[in-house]
């Protein structure tokens, strides 16, 4: 007895299961990739806070800020902070306003994380954005305080992963920053060097 031709739907079937490996096989590199790389995320944050809490607790100052700097997107932090003034200002003043910015950036998580411990702080995820993103959730905790969530929007940026904006309870300390940095340069006539010294005195 001979078999009769293949229906339509015996050849989709067929279709399917060849597909199957396949997909298999490419999607297999892509999601390796993607854990691995949300997973260098985690580590960046942490890198961060232990040199935050170093630098909040007296240690040198100098080596955690560059650790802390090197971290961060600044030029994409105070392109976002400065706006319209960013296109007018020399590159000296560009360069003066990142290095104080990501000053400002150490200390304020330094103040923030200097009383965390691995007991008190932890990680919740992350989540893939759509842009490419990764977002790094995390949370601490103080005594008498509740929980502090703190999340971390990591980038590409220099061909390697940067933090490009931290969020403290769902506010962005960027556009604190922006909003705050508006004010001083409303108040001091657009000037980009007092503002880089109000930065350096902590007043933003």
């Amino acid at each position: 007895m001979t078999a009769g031709p293949w229906s339509y739907a015996s050849w989709a079937a067929l279709a399917r299961l060849l597909l199957v490996p396949v997909l298999l096989a490419i999607c297999a590199p892509s999601l390796s990739a993607a854990a691995d790389e949300q997973s260098d995320a985690v580590k960046l944050v942490e890198t961060v806070r232990q040199a935050a809490i170093v630098l909040g607790h007296g240690g040198p100052a100098e080596s955690q800020l560059r650790s802390i700097s090197a971290a961060f997107d600044g030029r994409g932090i105070a392109q976002a902070v400065l706006g319209t003034y960013w296109r007018r200002a020399s590159a000296d003043d560009r360069a003066s306003v990142v290095d104080a910015l990501l000053y400002a950036i150490a200390h304020r998580l330094a103040e923030r994380l200097e009383r965390t411990q691995d007991k008190t702080f932890t990680v919740l995820g992350t989540k893939a954005l759509a842009n490419g993103d990764i977002l790094v959730r995390s949370e601490f905790r103080r005594p008498l305080h509740g929980p502090t969530s703190v999340d971390w929007r990591v980038r590409h940026c220099r061909g390697q992963l940067c933090i490009g904006d931290v969020f403290v309870d769902g506010g962005s300390v960027t556009v604190q920053q922006r909003d705050r940095v508006a004010q001083l340069l409303a108040g001091n006539g657009g000037s980009i060097p007092a503002l880089v010294a109000d930065l350096r005195k902590g007043r933003v």
